[in-house]
């Protein structure tokens, strides 16, 4: 579904990845791990345009995507959960909701999406009409992945969404990222430093080291792996 092709991006005049490559297919999870200021985010903002790459390649579903403004690319299907959540405070859930659908014309669709999401997340139901910035940092994290499917995705980009959570809520986070994966079908491309909950939920995983792809294997090999073992799962 989604390849990245030795990709090169900058802020500026450093270079934050340094020719990645990645795959996706159809209907897997895959989780890129490393250290803060390694490229995960990067990578994440470089496949919705937003750091276009200065050299390499994206194709989606085998189409060059890398060229596209980001609303283009939000429209050929890829919807991101940006780190720290950014949903609009000011909205009520119900309208933050609504905005993922910004897109979509089928207004029949868009209320039976809704209605399933609502179920999917049964705190947002109770708290529909509240304004988004009240609600808890869980809660918007739960709204932020909810407005994004709002949108249909084929590809959902997830970036920290563990940050700033207590465990408990972590791990219904999680809990919730695999319901996702495997009830909707939705493909999902995971960035996380929990790499220990990332792996546990992913199908594949890539380590990410200054900006560099240093190892890429199945879940269950890279938690077997002593060097991830050591550097990402403490142990």
């Amino acid at each position: 579904m989604l390849r990245i092709d030795d990709i090169h991006s900058f802020y500026g005049n450093i270079e934050a990845l340094q020719g990645v490559s990645l795959e996706v297919a159809e209907g897997e999870v895959v989780t890129l791990i490393g250290a803060n200021g390694a490229g995960k985010s990067t990578t994440l903002m470089s496949v919705c345009g937003l750091v276009p790459p200065r050299h390499g390649a994206i194709y989606f579903q085998g189409e060059p995507i890398h060229g596209l403004a980001p609303h283009r690319i939000v429209a050929q299907g890829i919807v991101q959960v940006p780190e720290g959540r950014r949903i609009f405070p000011q909205l009520t859930v119900l309208e933050n909701l609504e905005m993922g659908a910004f897109l979509r014309q089928d207004k029949a669709a868009i209320k039976t999406d809704l209605d399933d999401l609502l179920s999917l997340f049964p705190i947002l139901a109770q708290r529909r009409r509240q304004p988004g910035g009240t609600l808890s940092g869980g809660e918007q994290q739960m709204l932020a992945i909810a407005r994004a499917l709002m949108g249909r995705p084929r590809l959902l980009l997830l970036d920290e969404p563990s940050l700033g959570l207590a465990p408990l809520v972590v791990r219904r986070i999680f809990d919730t990222i695999r319901q996702i994966n495997q009830e909707k079908r939705t493909t999902i491309l995971l960035v996380e430093q929990n790499a220990n909950l990332a792996l546990q939920v992913a199908h594949r995983g890539y380590v990410l080291e200054n900006g560099r792809i240093t190892l890429a294997a199945g879940a269950a090999e890279l938690i077997a792996d002593e060097r991830v073992r050591q550097a990402y799962l403490g142990i």
